[in-house]
């Protein structure tokens, strides 16, 4: 935080650049820099470690009462990866080389697009949506959003300037094929999470949009602060819920909830899936937002 508690960002190309600090260290200041990123879609990366703690127990428990002897599980939405290693802790103790998990995000990989020799960079997606602008000493976050004049008119009219002088000039000359580009790859993979990658063979990381058809077929899929309406609208929802359909083995579980913060209580639920219905089977915090949705959907000749 800055001048009378106004909130500053770090640019995302210094989110791996932190080795050398204490690893709890190196956890906060990520969980900071993610904190009120969004992607293009308008889903929020903010991530905290162990904030599913009560709900991933019972989530585990049903899991381990359907699937007693081997599990393929998919973690949709995992942003940075930590809270998807919450849950591979309590599932690889039962099940070891009989787990396969599988952990993934919107938009896990970006990019960083910058002029030889300049301090200036856009952080863009793979469809070259720009992110984030970092103009030292200034970073500008949620690009694609619109901004309100007030409360912070000299914000505002410095952003514009940016995205006027400097951004599309540099797409431009990007697109263009211009040799003084610079052109890197972020990973916006947490510390656990790279680590899990490099040392476990059953857990890895992929680029995945729920909205779009399941790719592999799983016992169990997961969804956390995903799906609600704040980032999708009411076909976007039920498109979401019916992939996830498409992609459970018959008497797979679907797992989703959504909680405040770290240490909140979770609104979600365990379903189960018999004849391409969902059925709910298990509840926590009165249950999920879209529980009615998912009934709705999952119903439907699929």
């Amino acid at each position: 935080e800055g001048f009378v508690n106004s909130r500053k960002f770090i640019a995302l190309d210094l989110y791996n650049t932190l080795d050398g600090l204490p690893p709890l260290e190196i956890d906060k200041l990520q969980e900071r820099m993610l904190r009120w990123f969004r992607v293009h879609n308008g889903v929020l990366k903010c991530t905290y470690s162990r904030r599913f703690d009560d709900f991933d127990r019972l989530a585990v428990s049903a899991m381990a009462d359907h699937f007693p002897t081997s599990i393929c599980v998919h973690d949709i939405g995992a942003s940075d990866g930590r809270t998807s290693c919450d849950l591979y802790d309590q599932l690889n103790p039962l099940y070891g080389e009989r787990l396969d998990f599988v952990t993934s995000d919107y938009a896990p990989f970006l990019y960083v697009l910058k002029r030889a020799g300049s301090r200036n960079r856009l952080i863009v997606d793979d469809q070259k949506h720009v992110l984030q602008i970092a103009t030292p000493p200034f970073v500008f976050i949620n690009i694609g959003r619109r901004e309100r004049i007030a409360p912070y008119p000299l914000n505002f009219l410095m952003r514009h300037i940016v995205i006027v002088l400097y951004v599309r000039a540099l797409l431009k000359d990007y697109e263009a094929g211009r040799p003084n580009i610079e052109h890197t790859r972020i990973e916006l993979l947490g510390r656990a999470c790279r680590t899990y990658m490099s040392r476990h063979k059953n857990f890895r990381f992929v680029s995945y949009d729920v909205l779009s058809g399941p790719t592999e077929r799983f016992d169990v899929v997961r969804a956390m602060n995903l799906l609600n309406h704040t980032y999708f609208s009411e076909p976007q929802l039920r498109r979401a819920v019916a992939n996830v359909v498409q992609s459970l083995s018959e008497g797979g579980l679907f797992i989703t909830g959504s909680n405040d913060e770290q240490g909140t209580i979770v609104r979600g639920g365990i379903y189960k899936l018999t004849k391409r219905h969902l059925r709910r089977i298990n509840t926590s915090g009165g249950g999920s937002p879209i529980d009615a949705l998912i009934a709705g959907v999952s119903g439907l000749n699929l």
